[in-house]
């Protein structure tokens, strides 16, 4: 299997984190990653077919690739983590590389497909700018983007042990929708899902964050659990349940974009 890493020899610490937090999830991304997968369903339904080119866009360990090439000729797999890019079947084009820094010339993809991805990009704006000019003439994006509000029963939960930020702040849809625009796009689609998981105590929620490798904060420090058995106690106890469950909320982004 050849794996083309490019401009992967990252010029700072979150992004170097970030795709280490990606890598070591990457042999149980599939299991734990249900949110993941019943938003892929979503924007699958929205893709066109007959498509030369395609271009997954933090593919992560190729969950789709099967299902995507019945919608493309050509389809190559870009993610930041190496060891995700090992997943899956061989034969795909397969690279590593920054999304803020996307080594492709103009104009050479019919499509992007992109789910819960582009929130780690450092520099969304210049993302869409960046998507625009991947695509060739009358060219389709679809993605999904975690938006703000996600994940607030874990920072409810680890705000009781120290005040301290533990979720990213995500995006809001209006500023998604801003960024599609001033890059040339006409938004299509646009809607915004509340997609929940849910899993049999406090513990099992926070274990799935680390279990799909989103527990780098883009500060650069991750959330890698507590010291002290009474420290932890207290961020479990505080973990908001419902109907004796302990729900993971994720308020997503789908969207559909058409180069103009």
């Amino acid at each position: 299997m050849t794996i083309l890493s490019v401009n992967n020899e990252f010029n700072n610490s979150v992004k170097q984190h970030t795709a280490q937090c990606f890598s070591r999830a990457s042999g149980q991304y599939g299991q734990y990653a249900k949110v993941q997968a019943k938003a892929a369903q979503l924007l699958l339904s929205m893709l066109r077919t007959g498509n030369k080119s395609l271009l997954d866009l933090g593919s992560g360990p190729l969950l789709h690739q099967q299902t995507l090439a019945h919608y493309a000729d050509s389809i190559v797999n870009m993610d930041l983590s190496h060891s995700m890019l090992m997943q899956g079947k061989v034969g795909d084009h397969r690279i590593c590389a920054d999304m803020d820094n996307l080594p492709f010339q103009s104009q050479v993809f019919d499509v992007v497909f992109s789910n819960f991805a582009i929130q780690w990009s450092q520099n969304p704006a210049k993302l869409f700018v960046e998507l625009a000019r991947l695509c060739k003439p009358n060219g389709q994006v679809v993605l999904s983007s975690v938006l703000t509000g996600s994940l607030f029963e874990i920072d409810i939960a680890w705000h009781a042990l120290d005040g301290r930020a533990h979720v990213n702040p995500f995006l809001a849809l209006s500023t998604l929708h801003t960024h599609a625009i001033d890059a040339g796009f006409d938004v299509r689609t646009m809607t915004q899902e509340c997609l929940v998981d849910e899993y049999p105590d406090a513990k099992a929620a926070i274990k799935s964050i680390k279990q799909i490798g989103a527990n780098q904060l883009q500060t650069g420090r991750a959330n890698k659990g507590l010291m002290g058995k009474a420290a932890y106690t207290k961020v479990l106890n505080n973990y908001p349940l419902t109907n004796g469950c302990a729900p993971v909320t994720y308020q997503v982004a789908l969207m559909e974009l058409i180069k103009r």
